[in-house]
């Protein structure tokens, strides 16, 4: 079966092939950590896409992914479980945009819209950290207060830190201390899929929902209100706390 996924993915599955375990499966994702520790998805056509997955041609209702059972194999360009083979045939990008600009205007109607929304996870000091904690001290504090915090595959607390990361990288923040310290987390502190979508994070690489939002927090995309709500969709908490950490991290920007 014909896949679509990043540079990064196509490179990882190109070398021999290795076993895998099977971490979790859903109907539209499949989530499997390979030989190295790193972790990759299988998603079909109708699920949320992330960095890290393998976007399969045909939707859940075709392919239910949580019915897919047997040995995980990866290598040589594929990825197998049990009689499903993917091959991955097209490179797509998963960066978020870089080197814009934040608008004053369109972060103070988004901060509106995300007040609506009442996130109240986490001690709202935390977010006002981001904002402004620059020191290794606050970014130790940050990372130690919010990784792994929360429940399910990919903890609010965590979804927090990925966004503000993913704005830093857009909206050219000084982050480097808070990227060390995340990354530094002790093993087992998050889950492993939510681990490695913080390593990419740190690299600028996020869902189409987020780099949407962030274009639209700079004005070189409109619907503004229609970004923040396709985000808001994702997941059952993921969604608003990417788009707080993005949000921060423009409103850091403009200082």
């Amino acid at each position: 079966m014909a896949a679509a996924g990043s540079a990064w993915v196509g490179a990882l599955i190109a070398g021999p092939a290795h076993s895998g375990v099977l971490l979790a499966a859903f109907p539209t994702a499949a989530y499997l950590r390979i030989f190295d520790g790193s972790v990759i998805a299988l998603l079909t056509q109708d699920a949320t896409r992330i960095p890290c997955g393998l976007v399969l041609a045909v939707p859940s209702s075709a392919t239910p992914l949580d019915r897919v059972c047997g040995p995980v194999l990866v290598g040589g360009g594929q990825v197998r479980i049990g009689t499903l083979e993917v091959c991955m045939t097209r490179t797509v990008p998963c960066n978020a945009p870089e080197g814009v600009t934040a608008d004053p205007d369109l972060v103070t109607r988004a901060a509106a819209g995300l007040a609506a929304v009442a996130f109240d996870e986490h001690d709202p000091g935390l977010v006002d950290l981001l904002r402004r904690g620059r020191g290794e001290a606050m970014a130790a504090h940050l990372a130690g207060s919010l990784v792994g915090a929360g429940s399910g595959l990919t903890p609010s607390g965590d979804d927090l830190l990925a966004g503000f990361l993913v704005g830093a990288s857009s909206f050219d923040v000084p982050a480097e201390r808070l990227r060390e310290a995340v990354l530094g987390h002790p093993p087992g502190a998050t889950t492993d899929l939510s681990s490695a979508l913080l390593g990419h994070a740190a690299r600028g690489e996020s869902t189409p929902e987020v780099s949407a939002f962030v274009l639209a927090l700079s004005g070189i995309h409109s619907g503004g209100e229609r970004a923040l709500g396709d985000l808001l969709r994702v997941g059952h908490t993921s969604g608003i706390a990417l788009a707080t950490g993005v949000h921060a991290a423009a409103t850091a920007s403009l200082g």
